[in-house]
């Protein structure tokens, strides 16, 4: 602080005897730098102004009128903070600033804060680094502005993590989180990320995006061109609880937990089968499972396991294997093979195909002409035996081609024939056909050829309206080899059957059917059953049946079943029942000439 009084001369040079009243003052201020030293149009900033003879009061004034100041604070006689505005439409380019001290006094600082063009922000970098691998699950993504953002514009709308498909993560509260100095956001997933899949930080740029904090919003959305990778999962789930409920005739359900989101698959097999059936996997991630069986066979016991997998593909199955019993009915289930029916052309049996039961399935060849109701392209026809009167519910294992080679026609005892089309192409289904009124007796069922290179592995009747088959071939497929020296010696009212049984290994039993019609049976379910007899392979055998009609024909078929219960071509032999016995001796003979009395 400078003091200052003041004395006078006159003309004369003489001086007043006493001074004037004091006055004192600052020196000038001296303005030497702004920190920054510049900002974008549009921008709120704080300035430090740097020089010396700043003194307590002072204020702060821009050359450029765009520059509005909100407040000035003294922070020392060489420092001061002014916060400032700079307008939207400040005039970019150099700008001086002037410091006035209470008193009046100022100085300039020339050409020390530069206005700029406002500029859209940008994303200067990421953790993790783009392309970057083995990162852990726990990871808490960033993304670096090149400038200070507003606080309220980094939301999960705007600021996101993306998973393998797209989708966006699901982030924590307060999630993203802008650093104090507005130029980093972290992003803190409500979970652990899954373990082996990419991920991509997205920043939403445009419109309603990211904005810094004059208002800006960043010119383009920002994605991750490759994205980071966690670290692959290599531990399979825990599976607990495995239980079996609901257990019915042909009906269960398989139940478990795992400790991990995973899908849901059962095996499952009749006890003594050499190889499990298995449901189709369901896709959808859980950790509590529930899978249905369908297609059982009554007072059965079941033996099975599960398996899950999680969504890095580790798969567990559940030890030991458990069982189940299905209950007793009183339904009966027909099945047979599409192969051993009476085929007329241009149906054909295709043997050696994979998927199939009995390795062989029926079709009609690529260019045959589309079968009609009226005039199927060819026929497959089968006895089948029904036990009892009622409705039949008819079940075809199909395979379609495409969406043109996927349909037959099926028919019970000469009525209309229908299309049965299969649901999918690619894979074997079983499909249902229509329900039938049926008698006891021989019924014929005929599948007619419809559309060429459709094809039919096996069929099953059932008088069990809620009945579903899902049986698959699976393990042993082979049939056995037939029986041989299958023979048939009549005598009265009787045939007198003889046969060599199967030489295969795996031979269970012999089942013989007949029918009367001129016609051999085509499978263990056609015609009339005779016998069911079990014995060692390759050694002989023999049965005799009574009660048979002197006169008639009987057309004999033997089958042999191996114990996987895969059933060989058919051997014949025909007979026709004559009465071979003589009557009882005379014994009231008289002559002729002689009167009788």
């Amino acid at each position: 602080m400078y003091y200052f009084g003041v004395k006078a001369y006159d003309t004369a040079g003489n001086q007043s005897t006493s001074y004037s009243n004091e006055v004192s003052g600052w020196s000038r201020p001296v303005v030497t730098a702004s920190a920054p030293s510049a900002a974008e149009q549009g921008r709120s900033l704080a300035l430090t102004i740097t020089g010396s003879n700043f003194q307590a009061g002072a204020t702060v004034a821009f050359s450029n009128t765009g520059v509005t100041v909100n407040s000035v604070t003294v922070n020392a006689c060489g420092q001061l903070t002014a916060n400032v505005t700079v307008g939207a439409a400040a005039a970019p380019g150099a700008s001086s600033i002037d410091v006035t001290n209470p008193d009046g006094v100022y100085n300039t600082g020339v050409g020390i804060f530069t206005i700029q063009a406002a500029v859209a922000p940008t994303v200067q970098s990421t953790t993790p680094a783009n392309g970057a691998t083995g990162i852990s699950a726990a990871v808490k993504p960033t993304v670096t502005f090149s400038e200070a953002m507003l606080v309220s514009s980094i939301t999960a709308t705007n600021v996101k993590l993306l998973d393998g498909s797209g989708t966006p993560v699901a982030q924590g509260a307060g999630s993203p989180s802008l650093s104090s100095d507005g130029l980093t956001a972290t992003i803190t997933p409500a979970a652990n990320l899954s373990q082996g899949v990419t991920y991509k930080i997205q920043v939403v740029g445009g419109g309603t995006g990211v904005l810094d904090l004059a208002n800006h919003g960043m010119a383009s959305t920002y994605t991750q061109a490759t994205g980071f990778t966690t670290v692959a999962d290599t531990t399979p789930p825990t599976i607990s609880s495995v239980a079996s409920s609901g257990v019915g005739s042909t009906t269960a359900t398989v139940t478990w937990t795992t400790n991990e989101s995973s899908d849901s698959q059962v095996f499952y097999r009749r006890q003594g089968d050499p190889a499990y059936q298995q449901t189709t996997i369901d896709a959808t991630l859980a950790t509590s499972h529930s899978e249905p069986l369908q297609g059982l066979a009554p007072s059965t016991t079941y033996e099975y396991y599960v398996r899950s997998a999680d969504a890095a593909g580790n798969a567990a199955t559940s030890t030991p294997t458990q069982t189940f019993v299905t209950g007793a009915n009183a339904f009966t289930y027909v099945s047979f093979e599409a192969e051993a029916g009476n085929v007329v052309a241009p149906v054909r049996v295709v043997n050696g195909a994979a998927s199939t039961f009995g390795g062989s399935y029926i079709d009609t060849p690529s260019g045959t002409t589309t079968g009609t109701a009226t005039a199927p392209a060819g026929t497959a026809t089968f006895g089948v035996n029904v036990p009892s009167a009622g409705t039949w519910y008819l079940w075809v294992r199909m395979y379609g081609v495409s969406t043109t080679a996927d349909s037959w026609f099926e028919s019970i005892n000469g009525a209309s024939r229908q299309a049965i089309t299969a649901p999918s192409t690619g894979a074997w289904v079983w499909v249902a056909g229509r329900s039938y009124t049926l008698g006891t007796g021989l019924a014929s069922l005929e599948l007619g050829g419809r559309e060429a290179t459709a094809r039919v592995d096996s069929v099953l009747l059932t008088n069990d309206s809620t009945f579903v088959p899902t049986e698959q071939p699976v393990g042993d497929q082979t049939p056995p080899a037939a029986d041989t020296n299958f023979t048939g010696t009549s005598a009265t009212a009787q045939v007198t059957l003889s046969w060599k049984n199967s030489t295969s290994a795996d031979f269970s039993q012999t089942v013989i059917r007949v029918r009367t019609d001129g016609q051999f049976p085509v499978s263990p379910a056609d015609g009339l059953p005779v016998v069911t007899k079990s014995g060692a392979a390759g050694s002989t055998d023999s049965y005799l049946q009574t009660g048979l009609v002197n006169g008639t024909t009987y057309s004999y078929s033997a089958f042999a079943l191996d114990s996987s219960g895969n059933v060989s071509a058919k051997v014949t032999v025909q007979t026709t029942v004559t009465d071979v016995t003589p009557p009882a001796n005379v014994i009231n003979a008289r002559r002729a000439d002689k009167k009788i009395p």
